[in-house]
């Protein structure tokens, strides 16, 4: 089978803040001293952490915004206050990282790992504590992105620019008892801006190496009770590999009316056109092999009182054309698949006086028509119910049921319970357990037999139990700081194996338990100055073989400095270490990359000017990330983008 390429602080913060403190000392170390330099680094992160953790008070900042998400729950609420593991990727660390791809954004997520293969366009996917890229649920203003037909969201097909994006909001843990399938592992949503009062139009063009080029065009406004948000950007490159090449243009438009107080009409609208070559495993290249998709998201959302409670409803359809050919393969390929969704979601909310309530449902239908696979259906609907109440002033309660019905499975229950305590006005400590589901693909159910490879049928739909113990610590105005401990025992995986004949079929065999530990933290060393990082731990094992499972790191690790030297101007460093377990991972060879981005503000009379300067591998690592595919090498980007 072959898968797709695609304020001031209070003053009990002034006297009892602790904040979690991630050194950076990730640095390079000769192969045969590697292991005791590497436990010897490990041990210096794990000690600062806990040393800052017990006696560094965390220095006043002057008041910000407070972050809200909406993921957790359905409900806006802020970030220090959501019953889940939650990282925001903000506007502003949008702006200075100076990136242009969604998975740049994501790479260093604590907890989060992304998956290249390597070229500029090349498919690109999110694990989320060691979970599979199927197992990650990817949504844009909480509407589906994930394929029906092999599970996964290929991270360089956004449907939008990286500069219409307000925030993005990373759940980790399992988020079926909301979500449904795909959110076993966790969810990543991406959340675009919202029009303001003053017009903002924006015009931008960056330039790259190997004549990578990127331009796109967005204006945006709010006039009374009617928005909109229209966006084009076009990218092209050669690609530094054979057959690399890409060319990608989205086009995005969002329109809202607001005729009364809590009454909202929303029509927002995704196409994405990209074609691209397919170069291959540097072991088994395709020259010649190419890949094109079509996408169109479509969305239409109703929010308005009904008596007590806040009603919402959305419908959403989506086409997606995928071509993917290669003439000069051993065996000559020309497939053609087109997945057609229609759905319908409904939800009503109610919040007073500590209490809140959500009850929902939602139904979605996926048509495939495909030269390979052939017409196949299926239709999966679902109720959902969720409660959240203060049990005292310091403790919080959430519950929460989802009941998925299917037309292929059993159906599935996926409940979710959250117990939070406020230990002081800014230590929070935190217990979750819930289960989550993934179904099969359409790919797995029905790819057609031949030789080498069938579907299968009869499948049942991946589960897993998840349990989580945090602690977090708000840190004044500059964030907060994280330790989680987590277990993730996972049943019935589905597993592409070999039966008597060496015909590959899936199959439900695989069990795995995951632990880790997650590290979070950031801290202003002045007001020119923010030093922060990450730092994951995994421990995945097949339980029934009691092996180490393989593409899972054990030590994952993130630092990052980010200077002001100037007005105006913002240098930002990012270093990323991952470390596998050598014996289950013999193509997976450990790796460090730096990044360094510079941007400055400039006014150029009326108009405002963002220059933005960015090296990626700075170092220029000889690396994969997905074995069999190299990395780029040291890449610069250098950009304008004028906002009037």
């Amino acid at each position: 089978m072959r898968i797709f390429k695609n304020g001031k602080p209070a003053h009990s913060e002034k006297r009892g803040v602790r904040a979690f403190f991630v050194i950076s000392c990730f640095l390079p170390c000769e192969e045969q001293q590697e292991e005791k330099i590497m436990q010897k680094k490990l041990s210096v992160i794990l000690a600062s952490i806990l040393a800052f953790g017990l006696a560094v008070p965390a220095l006043a900042q002057e008041t910000t915004l407070a972050p809200v998400v909406v993921t957790a729950t359905k409900v806006s609420q802020p970030l220090a206050e959501a019953p889940a593991s939650v990282t925001v990727v903000s506007a502003a660390e949008i702006a200075e990282r100076g990136a242009t791809r969604l998975d740049e954004l994501l790479q260093d997520v604590v907890g989060l790992r992304v998956v290249s293969s390597g070229t500029r366009g090349s498919l690109s996917s999110a694990s989320i504590r060691g979970s599979e890229a199927s197992q990650v649920l990817v949504l844009i203003d909480g509407v589906r992105l994930n394929s029906a037909q092999y599970g996964q969201f290929d991270l360089n097909q956004l449907p939008v620019s990286v500069n219409a994006i307000e925030r993005i909001e990373v759940l980790r843990g399992p988020a079926s008892a909301l979500y449904g399938s795909n959110a076993l592992g966790g969810v990543i949503n991406i959340v675009t801006q919202d029009p303001e009062a003053t017009p903002s139009n924006q015009v931008g063009w960056m330039e790259g190496r190997f004549d990578t080029r990127i331009i796109n065009l967005a204006s945006a406004r709010r006039l009374g009770s009617f928005r909109y948000r229209v966006g084009l950007e076009g990218q092209e490159s050669d690609g530094y590999r054979d057959n690399s090449e890409l060319e990608q243009y989205t086009i995005s438009a969002l329109f809202g009316y607001a005729p009364a107080e809590n009454v909202d009409l929303e029509l927002s609208a995704y196409h994405l056109d990209y074609q691209s070559g397919i170069p291959g495993a540097i072991s088994w290249p395709s020259p010649q092999a190419e890949q094109d998709d079509r996408r169109t998201l479509v969305s239409l959302k109703l929010e308005a009182p009904a008596g007590p409670f806040q009603f919402t409803a959305r419908g959403l359809y989506e086409d997606h054309r995928n071509e993917y050919r290669d003439p000069g393969g051993w065996m000559p390929i020309d497939e053609t698949h087109k997945v057609e969704t229609k759905g319908i979601e409904l939800q009503v909310a109610r919040e007073h006086d500590g209490h809140s309530l959500l009850v929902g449902a939602d139904y979605y239908s996926d048509d495939l028509d495909s030269t390979t696979i052939g017409s196949k259906d299926q239709g999966h609907g679902a109720l959902l119910a969720q409660y959240q109440t203060e049990l005292t002033t310091a403790l919080t309660l959430l519950v929460g049921l989802r009941y998925d019905i299917h037309d292929e499975f059993d159906n599935e229950f996926s409940p979710r319970a959250t117990l939070q305590a406020r230990l002081s006005e800014v230590t929070r400590l935190r217990f979750s357990a819930g289960r989550a589901f993934r179904a099969p693909t359409l790919n797995d159910l029905y790819w057609p037999a031949d030789d080498f490879s069938r579907g299968n049928p009869d499948l049942a739909p991946e589960t897993a139990w998840e349990y989580e113990l945090a602690l977090e610590q708000q840190l004044g105005g500059s964030g907060r700081a994280m330790l989680a401990a987590f277990l993730r025992d996972a049943d019935d995986l589905i597993s592409w194996q070999p039966d008597e004949n060496f015909v590959y079929s899936p199959v439900n065999v695989n069990e795995a338990r995951i632990w880790g530990v997650e590290m979070e933290s950031s801290y202003e060393l002045c007001p020119s100055a923010t030093f922060g990082g990450n730092y994951t731990y995994l421990h995945p094992k097949d339980r029934a073989s009691d092996t180490y499972l393989t593409g899972k790191p054990r030590h994952e690790a993130h630092a990052y400095l980010v200077l002001k030297p100037f007005t105006e101007t913002i240098v930002r460093f990012d270093g990323r270490y991952l470390r596998y377990y050598p014996d289950a991972n013999r193509t997976h060879k450990d790796y460090f990359v730096a990044d360094l981005a510079i941007t400055r503000a400039i006014m150029l009379g009326t108009v405002a000017v963002d220059a933005t300067l960015s090296i990626k591998n700075l170092l220029d690592r000889d690396y994969q990330a997905n074995p069999g595919y190299p990395m780029p090498p040291r890449e610069w980007f250098a950009g304008l983008t004028a906002h009037f």
